[in-house]
């Protein structure tokens, strides 16, 4: 029997010495319970450095951590596992095994994923050769996120040559839907390998990309025995027997070939530590549907508020749907007294509107202020007079009043330092039904990746919890008030229609004909396919926001903006 702790951490990208701090005070939690203690990919540096690791003084600060926490943990009867950047002939993505003050094995990622948000290839050299560690005559294989999705792969490997458990870290972003996906494959790779499968995961928000946590572990039926906490920080302490993985090979002969060393794999002499407790498995439940894509919402938006160190966050309120959900989320993410809504009526902007914007900052208990814009606007047009004479009303002095919004709302930000949320959502973005320097502008995007359609359940699944959005929010037609009697439909087909159709195309990739199939109107698809084309100069402008689908507009997204092709 062994005894494993997962140390999933919320880290932060840079900041080498409070990783440092957090890596050790799990250390010092876990060290009298766990023989093996896994820290997540790249912990000491935080996920993802990105372009720092261009910077061959960050790369050696990150070393110099490693060996810091290295000589601060020599008195721990422990085995440390530990992501970090590592620079040799090259900089790699590696873990680390630490044991009484020593580096006593590192292992370099071998696949380097280059895909979606991932961009390895730039910033790494691959490794080629797996590590294989014995502590109390258990044998234990390592690999690195990517390097288990590969069937053949250095668990594989591992497995081969004798390790009864696998232990993988990760730094793996959440989008909807790939926490079933993932768990599912690790349980492949337990079942093929006929191993236990120690699955550590990062937990946090790190400027678009959200870790959902749920580290795992596996035994060699391919059964989950053990998870962490969804969205949250954890510890956890899970015993393995791995004489279940020695009974089951006895069974199943796919592993008989089997050697103590083969080619490519670093190993040493056996570790001896002292005997530690059993441990009772802890199973945490996973969150599904709304509740997990909330969740999502408030660790992404409350990491980048508080690891950017702002203090208050500014919400334009319009008594409508998207800032009503913004409001909330922002609330539930830092506390009501960080929030500032703010109202800013025009000579469109109807009664109702007031009462529901006023009603919701109430319910939420923020502080609420109502900053009229229509002298503002008057007088952008009695400037214009001279010069253009009577013009008739049109998009233009639609979108004025939207920009005259966003200058008060970043006049806010200037001068007292409130970041500004937007409240712009992917059907917007997508069909570009959103204004440029207007409602699209702000510091940070957290419903950016949500469709309308979604937005509302979403906010359904938050009344279910608080009532706090007035229902009339749910009733009436979405609208800008930008104009007399205006509703987002006199422009956008339906979003109960419009939103499946831009899903086809923007996450499934479908050309149009290929949607139309699909059973839907041939003119509102070409009509909306043509509107995502024409926006993507919009998108190249607009915030970062949090990812939450397996293709949003960011790092996923990377179509030029100098584009003819109509597919």
């Amino acid at each position: 029997m062994i005894n494993i702790a997962i140390a999933q951490i919320n880290t932060t990208v840079g900041d080498l010495e409070g990783n440092r701090e957090k890596i050790l005070k799990n250390i010092q939690q876990a060290k009298d319970t766990a023989h093996i203690i896994v820290f997540p990919e790249l912990a000491i540096s935080g996920y993802s450095p990105d372009d720092l690791l261009l910077r061959l003084s960050f790369v050696r600060e990150c070393m110099a951590t490693l060996e810091k926490i290295a000589k601060e943990t020599k008195k721990i009867d422990s085995l440390i596992v530990v992501g970090t950047p590592f620079y040799d002939e090259g900089v790699r993505n590696s873990l680390a095994v630490l044991h009484r003050g020593e580096i006593v094995g590192v292992y370099h990622k071998n696949h380097l994923p280059n895909y979606s948000v991932f961009d390895e290839r730039r910033y790494f050299r691959p490794g080629s050769e797996g590590l294989l560690i014995s502590v109390n005559g258990v044998k234990l294989g390592f690999s690195i996120c990517e390097d288990i999705w590969y069937p053949d792969g250095p668990d594989r490997l591992g497995a081969l040559s004798g390790a009864q458990v696998l232990i993988n870290i990760n730094a793996s972003p959440y989008h909807r839907g790939k926490h079933s996906f993932r768990e599912g494959f690790v349980r492949a790779r337990a079942q093929d390998n006929i191993c236990w499968v120690v699955y550590a995961n990062l937990v946090g928000g790190n400027d678009e990309l959200v870790f959902d946590g749920r580290s795992m572990v596996i035994d060699p039926l391919g059964r989950v025995v053990a998870r962490a906490k969804a969205f949250e920080e954890d510890l956890l302490v899970v015993t393995v027997d791995e004489q279940m993985a020695q009974r089951r090979r006895l069974l199943d002969l796919r592993l008989t070939s089997a050697v103590e060393d083969m080619p490519g794999q670093s190993s040493m002499e056996d570790i001896t530590l002292p005997e530690k407790p059993p441990q009772e498995m802890r199973l945490e439940p996973s969150p599904l549907d709304e509740e997990e894509t909330y969740r999502a919402l408030v660790l992404g938006l409350r990491d980048y508020v508080l690891k950017n160190r702002f203090e208050k966050v500014v919400v334009g309120l319009s008594g409508g749907m998207d800032s009503s959900l913004t409001a909330c989320l922002a609330v539930d993410a830092l506390g009501k007294e960080r929030v500032l809504g703010l109202f800013m009526p025009s000579r469109f902007t109807s009664e109702e509107s007031f009462e529901d914007a006023s009603t919701l900052a109430k319910n939420l208990g923020i502080e609420f202020h109502t900053v009229p814009i229509d002298e503002v606007y008057t007088s952008y047009l009695k400037e214009f007079l001279p010069v253009y004479g009577e013009l008739e009303f049109s998009t233009a002095e639609e979108n004025l009043q939207a920009r005259i919004r966003a200058n008060i709302l970043f006049f806010i930000s200037n001068k007292f330092g409130n970041l500004v949320l937007s409240t712009s959502n992917k059907s917007e973005s997508a069909t570009g039904y959103t204004t440029i320097y207007g409602d699209m502008a702000g510091g940070f995007a957290p419903i950016k990746d949500l469709y309308k359609t979604e937005i509302y359940r979403l906010a359904r699944y938050r009344n279910s919890i608080s009532p706090d959005i007035p229902e009339r929010v749910f009733s009436k037609k979405p609208t800008a008030e930008l104009r007399p009697n205006q509703t987002d439909q006199d422009t956008l087909p339906p979003y109960e229609i419009l939103d499946p159709i831009l899903e086809l195309y923007i996450e499934e990739c479908l050309s149009p004909e290929e949607i139309v199939s699909r059973g839907y109107d041939k003119e509102t698809v070409s009509r909306a396919v043509e509107m995502v084309r024409k926006a993507e100069y919009k998108r190249k402008q607009a915030p970062i926001g949090l990812k939450l689908s397996p293709r949003a507009f960011g790092k996923d997204w990377r179509m030029p903006v100098t584009n003819r092709y109509r597919g």
